[in-house]
């Protein structure tokens, strides 16, 4: 009977590991590339438990640019990055500067992956 019990017990363990996440994800509204900007975005409805990010940049870039003080592209034509990182807050702070002229479309989307 023992036996049983640990088996029924692993096996809830296993299936409760491996569960599906919920992911937050959020598309940053459409800006001017040549001015620099600012957004915090709040994930509190995603819950305390978050472990990281996902920053998705897709679109057509001529110019160059950095995103959160840390991440600096270059490119004349399509663009497709992903970022990721560590991340234990329900808000999230995007930021972007141009460095000079910049021209083309982008998309940022941002998901908080909880654990």
């Amino acid at each position: 009977m023992r036996k049983a019990l640990q088996l029924i017990l692993c096996t809830c363990i296993s299936f409760m590991g491996c569960s599906p996440r919920e992911e937050c994800q959020y598309e940053v509204a459409q800006f001017d590339l040549n001015v620099p900007y600012d957004e915090e975005i709040d994930f509190t409805n995603c819950g305390d438990n978050s472990l990281y990010y996902e920053l998705d940049i897709e679109g057509v870039l001529d110019g160059e640019i950095i995103i959160n003080n840390i991440y600096k592209f270059k490119a004349h034509g399509k663009i497709d990055t992903l970022i990721q990182g560590d991340h234990y807050s329900n808000k999230f702070n995007f930021n972007y500067k141009p460095i000079g002229g910049v021209e083309g479309k982008l998309k940022f989307q941002i998901t908080i992956i909880p654990w």
